[in-house]
């Protein structure tokens, strides 16, 4: 058995869109058997009217983020401040879309929260309708870090047993592409999610192999409440400014093997990361299993692929 566990369906403001019978079909070509879908970072949906909007932030001149809800009226651009649970419409539009639509693969639905914005009672009552396996903080795509998290949402989380698929992200350089956003990036970095879960008795992943970040690693190896994603791992391979590696060191030992060399097996787990999936050409790229299994044993591929999740995520218990 082979289970994505971090992967993305609908419209994104800024990256494209992603179907569930594209997802499907890649997760048979690939021998995928169970996904975790959760909404696009910048969700697009629309409105009763039919109308598209989305959810971008904006910073200030105090680095203090706002988020907006962005449409499109008439040939203008208007953004309305987003106060309070601002993805309730997301999370039940690709929710009902999954039960009701017939796929191959077996989909959990990861509901996408927002730490600051989201009430306690709003992601309590959700939780008891969908016994979700799991929600999704993105902290990047919704304008919040790990300092702004409500602790009353933490509580819900921690009462009702629910762990936390989080974004990481670093940037360690002065040029290249996302510099204008190297201070959002780095609010995003691995060690302070890790340090939030811990502080907090929070199960949770941290994504894109914890950036590397070899003091979070060793706090993940010791942890039984906290694991690392792996992919996208041929979009991280290409980008050396995804991680806190130094450039000639990252492209000459290659990211996988550096994940081999400092991460337990036992605390990795497999993640396409739909829609960011991609080679240099753009293309989807379906190699990532091979390239997986080519660097771990057979055994501890049984637990990247497999095992791992079955085991943090209870599947066999939903």
């Amino acid at each position: 058995m082979i289970i994505d566990a971090h992967s993305h369906v609908g419209k994104d403001y800024y990256f494209g869109e992603s179907t569930l019978s594209s997802y499907d079909k890649f997760c048979v070509n690939n021998k995928i058997d169970i996904g975790f879908l959760m909404p696009m970072p910048w969700p697009v949906i629309k409105d009763k009217d039919g109308r598209e909007y989305s959810f971008i932030w904006e910073s200030d001149v105090d680095k203090k983020t706002n988020l907006y809800k962005v449409f499109l009226s008439q040939h203008k651009v208007y953004k309305n401040k987003v106060i309070s649970n601002p993805y309730i419409n997301v999370n039940k539009y690709y929710y009902d879309l999954i039960q009701n639509t017939n796929m191959s693969t077996n989909i959990f639905f990861v509901p996408l929260v927002h730490g600051c914005l989201d009430s306690p009672e709003v992601i309590e009552k959700m939780i008891k309708k969908i016994n979700p396996i799991a929600v999704k903080f993105h902290g990047f795509s919704g304008g919040f870090f790990a300092e702004d998290i409500n602790l009353e949402l933490a509580e819900i989380l921690r009462f009702y047993d629910v762990p936390i698929i989080i974004h990481t992200s670093v940037y360690n350089y002065n040029d290249g592409y996302g510099v204008e956003t190297k201070f959002w990036r780095n609010k995003c970095n691995p060690k302070s999610w890790a340090d939030f879960l811990i502080k907090n008795k929070l199960k949770g992943t941290l994504n894109h192999g914890a950036c590397l970040d070899d003091e979070v690693i060793k706090l993940v190896n010791k942890s039984d409440n906290i694991m690392i994603g792996i992919g996208p791992d041929l979009d991280i391979s290409n980008d050396p400014y995804k991680v806190s590696v130094c450039k000639e060191s990252f492209l000459s030992e290659g990211y996988l093997k550096i994940l081999k060399k400092r991460v337990d097996p036992k605390k990795l787990l497999f993640d396409v990361d739909y829609n960011w999936n991609i080679d240099l050409n753009g293309n989807f790229d379906n190699f990532s299993i091979q390239r997986i299994s080519s660097t771990w044993s057979y055994r501890d591929c049984e637990d990247i692929f497999c095992d791992n999740a079955k085991r943090f995520y209870k599947i066999g218990n939903k």
